[in-house]
């Protein structure tokens, strides 16, 4: 799968249904040696969009339960943005 195709998939978490954003607006971590994809870096987004200071979270790429044609499936459990 491309990343373009992912980057407007909509990262949802299965715990709650909170929306956490875009793929496209978070950033990947990926292991320089390997190339696998670590975790995602999600910002916490405030009104109209705009970013919301530093509130970000890191999600392991373990925590994506399902990439399916609209969203990204995570489980975060208790833990939110």
């Amino acid at each position: 799968m491309k990343f373009s195709e992912l980057a407007g998939k909509e990262i949802i978490n299965t715990f709650d249904g909170s929306r956490l954003g875009l793929l496209g607006d978070s950033d990947l971590v990926i292991n320089g040696r390997t190339g696998k994809i670590l975790s995602l870096v999600v910002c916490k987004r405030g009104l109209f969009g705009l970013a919301r200071g530093q509130n970000e979270s890191i999600l392991s790429w373990t925590a994506v339960k399902k990439i399916g044609q609209d969203m990204i499936i995570i489980d975060m459990g208790k833990r939110s943005l």
